[in-house]
């Protein structure tokens, strides 16, 4: 399988960037707006949200083109905003996008993609299996393109890695942690794993320094290793 390799913060210019991290977004993307806004952001710097970005959503793409045309246009200052799916996208339209590429400062991490921020090697996997799947429809509110697959996880190098970047965490992570990171909702319940089970593999298959999620609508460091962010912000260091 090919690996997506990108340069993001190579000759930028010689001045202070930063590169800051949060979780879901479900289409509601005010805190985006106001953290760029707050932090005085600019095109040297990056966001990076953890998957569930809900841009692409409905299927006229109405909701994407607003949201671009805030992003692009309305904003006096922007940086890039980098994203990964969740398992709450509209692959159908999102896969229109072949080379990642939403609009200037707006790109897609397709799963695979080895990138560089901050001088960092980074590892990009979105994807996640919905536990509600049952009550959802079918190119309407759920895609099956949401599972990781095995073709996902041998297109992933098996190097070393200062940072990983997925949407859901490995099930053994999980596993360790689900009276954190489980739904109190469904307590109880047997749900699809896959997609944990195929990250469970990736981690049994590259050397890293930390591991960073979104998904479980949590804000915790689990370990020196591994982070959940949802409402909260990181700035990679």
């Amino acid at each position: 399988m090919q690996t997506l390799y990108t340069y993001v913060d190579f000759l930028k210019g010689l001045v202070y960037m930063g590169t800051y991290i949060t979780g879901d977004c479900h289409g509601i993307f005010e805190k985006l707006i106001l953290f760029t806004i707050r932090m005085d952001l600019k095109e040297t710097d990056n966001i990076i949200v953890l998957g569930d970005m809900g841009l692409c959503w409905r299927k006229n793409g109405e909701d994407l083109k607003k949201f671009v045309y805030r992003w692009e246009e309305k904003l006096e200052k922007r940086p890039y905003l980098y994203f990964i799916d969740g398992n709450h996208e509209n692959f159908d339209l999102l896969k229109t996008f072949k080379d990642g590429i939403i609009s200037s400062h707006i790109h897609w991490l397709r799963r695979g993609t080895v990138s560089y921020f901050e001088g960092k090697k980074c590892l990009f996997i979105g994807g996640a299996d919905s536990i509600d799947k049952f009550r959802r429809i079918k190119h309407l509110s759920w895609w099956e393109d949401e599972q990781i697959t095995q073709e996902d996880i041998d297109k992933c190098p098996a190097e070393d890695f200062d940072y990983v970047f997925s949407h859901a965490c490995p099930y053994s992570v999980f596993a360790d942690n689900t009276a954190i990171l489980g739904d109190p909702h469904f307590a109880g319940e047997e749900f699809d794993r896959t997609s944990e089970e195929m990250l469970d593999k990736l981690k049994n298959k590259i050397q890293f320094k930390h591991w960073w999620f979104g998904h479980y609508h949590k804000d915790i460091d689990l370990d020196d290793k591994f982070c959940c962010l949802y409402n909260n912000w990181k700035e990679l260091l």
